[in-house]
């Protein structure tokens, strides 16, 4: 929770030298895997999403972590010796990548978005050395206000103080495709599609 104090008194005061500003998100979900990388792990995985970002006009910039695992990484739906035949766990998938999105307001708080990403992730477990660029695209809603930075020690503050440093904090809700392509030690590739739908918060001058 100290961090999070830290984190929007920063921004907040960031907000004097910038026309719209900055934010931190985090997000969790659901992801479905297709392609070959599913023979890897299992079909449906947890997703993580941490980002910083910055606001200009109706364009966003993130640069941000997503990590894709599966719940149990040795559950084995097809044998007793784990994913590949080798006792291996299910494979993690995470990438760090790069976001612009590009922002409709509907009304003072909602607004939707498209979004474009290029990244490049690494993969575990029966995969394990396996990296390679990715690329993705999404589209999303999110629901936003401006309050009091006091709302990040009790959130009633958030509504009822209006003096003092102010940010914006809000949820999201994101639906998304992404592409990798892994490559592994030997000359040999895994493509991996996956799509999923992520939730969060964000917090910051303005996203």
């Amino acid at each position: 929770m100290r961090s999070f104090v830290i984190l929007g008194v920063v921004l907040a005061l960031a907000s004097t030298a910038a026309a719209d500003g900055f934010y931190y998100s985090e997000g969790f979900g659901a992801t479905h895997v297709k392609d070959e990388y599913a023979s890897y792990t299992d079909s449906n995985l947890f997703r993580f999403r941490v980002a910083l970002g910055m606001r200009r006009g109706q364009w966003a910039y993130e640069g941000a972590v997503a990590v894709n695992a599966p719940v149990d990484p040795y559950y084995d739906d097809y044998g007793p010796r784990g994913y590949n035949g080798y006792g291996a766990a299910a494979s993690t998938l995470g990438d760090v990548e790069f976001t612009v999105k590009y922002l409709q307001p509907i009304s003072r708080h909602l607004e939707l978005y498209v979004r474009g990403t290029a990244g490049y992730g690494w993969a575990d477990g029966a995969l394990n050395d396996f990296a390679g660029r990715s690329l993705g695209f999404g589209a999303g809603i999110q629901l936003k206000g401006r309050g009091s930075i006091a709302g990040l020690l009790f959130w009633p503050l958030f509504f009822l103080v209006k003096t003092g440093p102010m940010m914006t904090a809000g949820i999201y809700l994101d639906d998304g495709y992404d592409f990798f392509r892994l490559h592994g030690p030997a000359p040999v590739a895994v493509d991996a599609q996956l799509t999923h739908l992520t939730g969060g918060v964000a917090v910051g001058t303005d996203f």
